[in-house]
Order: structure tokens, then sequence, then C-alpha cells
């Protein structure tokens, strides 16, 4: 074997050794987070390296909430699952794959975001709607 080629080998060997050592973290998540999640990973990866030195990969795993929930509950192995639904945090809870307490360890009983409901009534609101309960009002 050529010096050249030793040298070229070993440098190889380094350059892969380096690229192993980078952790990778798969995050299941719901369908419409996809494109917030694309943005959102480049910018904690670049945070990460930024605090740490350390390079991470992070992949992503979408469907729907519950079809998410269920694949990690069967042995799809995140290592951080994002829900739209607390339904489906519970159901991962039960099924001993997220801690019981899980809405606690977090600010904000784990919930960064919330979505904001919309009333769409007829011109003139003629049924005077205006929360949920006037939806259980009789006519």
């Amino acid at each position: 074997m050529t010096s050249k080629f030793k040298i070229a080998f070993v440098a190889l060997a380094l350059a892969a050794s380096g690229i192993a050592s980078a952790q990778t973290l798969l995050n299941g998540s719901y369908d419409v987070a996809r494109e917030f999640y694309k943005d959102y990973n480049a910018a904690f990866i670049a945070h990460y390296k930024k605090t740490t030195g350390k390079d991470i990969k992070i992949d992503q795993s979408h469907a729907g909430s519950s079809a998410v929930a269920r694949s990690v509950a069967d042995g799809l192995d995140a290592d951080v699952v994002t829900m739209n639904t607390s339904t489906d945090v519970e159901f991962l809870a039960n099924a001993g794959v997220v801690a019981k307490d899980w809405a606690k360890r977090f600010p904000d009983n784990a919930s960064p975001t919330t979505s904001t409901m919309l009333f769409l009534v007829r011109n003139g609101n003629p049924k005077g709607i205006k929360d949920w309960d006037d939806l259980t009002k009789p006519g």
C-alpha cells in the first residue's frame, strides 16, 4: 500500500467516523406540521451546533396525528413526538411510550401552541352565536 493511499484511507476513515458520530433524532409528527418542522429543524440544528459544537441530524416521519401515535406505540423509534391533540399523547402515555405526567414536565402543559377556533355565522349573526354554549341551545 503506497503512503499516499494510506493517508487517503486514514483521512477517509476519520471523516467517516466524524459523520457517524453525529447524533440523529427522529421527530414523529402530524402532516400539517411538515413544512414548519422542515424550517424549524434547520434553525435548531444551527443553534445546537453553535451552543454545543456538535452536529445533529433530524429526520421526520409524518402522517395523521393518530396514525403517528399508533406507529410510535407499535415500535417506530421516534425520539420526539409532536401531536396535534392531547388524546394522541395520552394514548402514548397509556402505551408506556411517554411519561404519564408528560403535560406537567414542560411549561404551558407541554402545549407551546394552541389553535384558534372560529365560528362562521350567517350575515348579521341572526342566532347570536358567540361561544360554544350557544351551539347547544335549541333552535
